[in-house]
């Protein structure tokens, strides 16, 4: 059953988001979702395997999808503004990205998946600056510093901001975007 399949993906994603991939297990999904740990045995025989199913989904829900929408957009800000209001309305309250939670545990995880966690990382970093480097030709930007640099930048200090955001003031996130902003877009205004 599709949906099954699906429920027990989307209930990991959740779990990683909120606790981290090592810190559940098949019988936390099975209680969370009332169906026996058999069941998601027979969907995902090891947790690699389910690992695996949630950065595939990563990949297509939030990269392919920005990918279709950033295409439809006309300025490098707007591309800018919907990503980072792209992340924003993926992360709940208490959670942070589920590739930022992958990132922490690298060292931990199987090969496998190692090679996506780290080809999702690479992705994420092309898009912004892909979008950067758009701006800057457009004179719509300016910082120092290449593109690169400042994707690196603006990914950690977002992904730290929601780190933060789990023990301080939840303004920070939109605190640590408005200096993005002010940084980078031209004419920003508060």
């Amino acid at each position: 059953m599709k949906n099954r399949k699906e429920q027990i993906v989307n209930t990991a994603t959740t779990f990683i988001k909120k606790y981290g991939y090592d810190s559940f297990s098949y019988k936390d999904l099975s209680e969370s979702i009332g169906i026996t740990k058999a069941t998601i045995h027979h969907h995902f025989p090891k947790k690699e395997d389910l690992g695996l199913t949630v950065c595939e989904q990563i990949r297509v829900k939030i990269f392919l999808a920005a990918e279709k929408k950033i295409s439809q957009l006309n300025t490098p800000k707007e591309k800018l503004e919907y990503v980072m209001n792209k992340f924003l309305t993926e992360i709940e309250k208490g959670e942070i990205c589920p590739i930022s939670s992958l990132q922490a545990e690298y060292n931990i995880l199987p090969n496998s998946m190692k090679e996506m966690v780290a080809n999702l990382s690479e992705k994420e970093n092309t898009y912004l600056c892909e979008i950067l480097k758009e701006g800057l030709a457009d004179g719509s930007f300016q910082f120092s510093g290449s593109p690169r640099s400042m994707a690196i930048m603006i990914i950690a200090a977002y992904k730290g901001s929601l780190q933060y955001s789990r023990t301080m003031d939840d303004n920070i996130v939109n605190i640590v975007l408005e200096q993005i902003y002010k940084q980078i877009i031209k004419d920003h205004k508060a």
